[in-house]
């Protein structure tokens, strides 16, 4: 019971209660509960403000840490550890949606059409693009993730080369470095009402959206959650059994990360609870600052799970189920899997790639969207893929380069906070 009852006064458990009062309030109310929705953007906005310059502060601080050709390398085995993943991801997917059959009410999707969203499709060559700032300014204040992560590592390698050499680099490094301390304690301040965000979003996304749209896109709701829960065991399993860990501390260290996922469904908002979480994992700063933010883009895996689900259904929508032959599920995996580099990592961030993606298959955004009425129950289960995903590369990495701080694992929570406490006092 005290343990029980010392969950509950943490960070996690008061998300939890704003959660499940959220829930509560959203059925009770309806559309009145819209009214709550206030403070979840205030949160939101919050951690909005936050997030590009943390990203940007992390990559600085470990590109400019690392020995550029130990950059080069890590660099480089992550992006391909990314794609392996995220392939993996929308492969597991296209296997399920080419066995499982899809039965698509057209009625029902007509009517939640209406409160669809339309998307913009992107090339290829947009993606490409996409990754490279024309205005740094701009991207800081959109927030353009992947072209914060891109201007952060030409800032870092730059700072890395002329540090020793140029007066005033260390200098600068010292105040970008002292700039994400800042950062860390205003997302720590905002953290304090994340439970009101939390709770702020889920009345108002209850209230308006109700219940009648989750049973009209039930089953591509329940498909994707399926397989992306699906993904998500197999890879706890897979980290647990490659690198001898045990599971049940592996998920305990994770909880927080989880909730945090489930809860605010963004990927960019966990970054910061990841970054804390990831030293409790074992995981040295130097990969952790580099890999997650890197991954809040690249390697969304749940993403490409939720695009080739939907396609698949948009296709059944429009009665072209016999033109889906084996070579069209493989590319539509391939497609999925190119689409979700880039992905901006924020809520509703999704429809991003997903208008890639339809691009790319021939399949109109029009019809496509129609999906998204759910996304907000879609993220429920795709946020956790993406940034665990980001969380299990940080120890696969690790472990590679026998950085991984086993010792610090096996530790429970408790015991890490002690040194903490005792400093403290």
């Amino acid at each position: 019971m005290q343990k029980f009852l010392k969950f509950l006064n943490g960070l996690s458990g008061r998300i939890i209660i704003g959660m499940i009062l959220g829930v509560i309030f959203g059925l009770v109310l309806g559309k009145d509960a819209d009214v709550f929705g206030i403070f979840g953007k205030m949160f939101l906005n919050l951690m909005n403000m936050c997030i590009p310059f943390l990203i940007f502060g992390s990559i600085v601080m470990s590109v400019s840490s690392l020995d550029l050709k130990e950059f080069r390398t890590i660099g480089g085995k992550t992006l391909l550890l990314f794609l392996i993943t995220t392939a993996c991801a929308a492969f597991l997917a296209v296997i399920v949606g080419a066995v499982v059959p899809f039965n698509t009410d057209e009625a029902q999707a007509a009517a939640a059409l209406a409160a669809g969203t339309q998307g913009s499709a992107m090339g290829v060559s947009d993606i490409i693009l996409n990754f490279f700032p024309s205005n740094i300014f701009k991207s800081f204040g959109t927030p353009i993730v992947l072209q914060v992560i891109v201007f952060g590592c030409f800032f870092g390698i730059s700072i890395n080369l002329l540090k020793d050499t140029v007066p005033g680099v260390s200098t600068l490094l010292e105040v970008t470095l002292a700039f994400r301390a800042i950062i860390m304690k205003i997302i720590t301040m905002v953290m304090y009402i994340a439970p009101i965000g939390i709770f702020g979003i889920l009345a108002s996304t209850i209230g308006t959206k109700g219940l009648d749209t989750l049973i009209s896109l039930g089953q591509v709701l329940l498909y994707i959650t399926i397989i992306n829960i699906l993904f998500l065991v197999l890879y706890f399993l897979y980290i647990s059994l490659r690198y001898r860990l045990s599971l049940s501390m592996l998920i305990k260290k994770c909880s927080r990360v989880l909730i945090m996922a489930v809860t605010t469904t963004s990927t960019a908002m966990c970054l910061p609870v990841a970054m804390e979480d990831a030293k409790y994992l074992g995981v040295k700063e130097k990969l952790s600052n580099f890999i997650l933010p890197l991954g809040n883009s690249l390697n969304t895996n749940g993403g490409p799970i939720t695009n080739v689900i939907i396609i698949i259904a948009a296709m059944a929508l429009q009665g072209k189920t016999g033109e889906m032959t084996m070579t069209w599920y493989i590319l539509l995996g391939v497609y999925a899997t190119i689409a979700a580099f880039g992905n901006p990592g924020v809520i509703g961030g999704a429809l991003v790639s997903l208008a890639v993606v339809c691009d790319l298959a021939g399949v109109p955004i029009e019809v496509a969207v129609i999906f998204f009425g759910v996304d907000y129950f879609l993220g429920i289960t795709r946020v956790p893929c993406n940034i665990m995903g980001s969380v299990f590369c940080c120890i696969m990495m690790s472990n590679k380069f026998k950085e991984f701080d086993r010792e610090t694992f096996e530790k429970s929570l408790d015991e890490l906070a002690k040194p903490k406490e005792t400093a403290t006092a």
